[in-house]
């Protein structure tokens, strides 16, 4: 069940595959304290969700916030980032205390720009936005296009759980480094299969999208 809701999760977020874990919170921290660390530079959004904050802060990487939405000053501290290794871009999709939505066309051209890695937490947005649900990654025409997609089961999907979504070679070394991967109990096989159903209603019905 757990390998059959990874592939499912891959097929419908556009990506080459993904890894499960036991709740949103924990894919955050473990995907972050994965891909960044000291001598790494971590910027994010002023209004990013606590699970975010957690991780950038946990990582050891040199972590940056900039003013809500703020593209601007997103790119001004990249222009200033040279002397890092690494550099990662987080941010929600949907921001989950005001329910409104990142700049995610900005944000990935800046990204592309200055050679850093972005990391978008669509948790908020799947099942919600775009034609299919797939979130606001769909609904901004960027699948395949953003690095590492986060997501949540225990929002629209109505189990519980978190993913990472992104490449192969992501996906591999996340098991292997993602310490809330490697070291806690997996998700019971009863929620991967509350999820799956939970996915395949996003798929097969979009009439509660549509009416949203």
């Amino acid at each position: 069940l757990h390998r059959e809701l990874e592939k499912k999760i891959a097929e419908f977020k556009g990506t080459d595959a993904a890894l499960l874990f036991p709740t949103g919170y924990m894919a955050n921290l473990g995907a972050l304290g994965a891909l960044v660390s000291k001598g790494d530079m971590v910027i994010g959004d002023k209004l990013n969700h606590a699970s975010i904050i957690d991780g950038c802060r946990q990582s050891g990487a040199t972590f940056r916030i900039y003013p809500h939405k703020d593209v601007r000053q997103l790119e001004s501290l990249l222009q200033r980032s040279s002397g890092y290794r690494r550099k990662l871009i987080v941010t929600d999709s949907v921001f989950s205390m005001d329910g409104d939505t990142a700049p995610l066309t900005e944000i990935a051209g800046i990204a592309k720009k200055y050679d850093a890695i972005l990391m978008v937490d669509d948790a908020h947005a799947t099942g919600v936005f775009g034609n299919q649900g797939k979130g606001l990654i769909e609904h901004c025409g960027l699948e395949g296009k953003i690095d590492v997609v986060m997501g949540s089961l225990s929002k629209a999907v109505g189990s519980i759980g978190g993913f990472i979504a992104g490449s192969k070679p992501l996906i591999d070394f996340l098991k292997n480094k993602a310490r809330p991967f490697i070291y806690t109990t997996a998700m019971p096989p009863a929620a991967c299969a509350a999820s799956l159903a939970g996915l395949s209603l996003i798929q097969e019905d979009t009439s509660l999208i549509d009416s949203l």
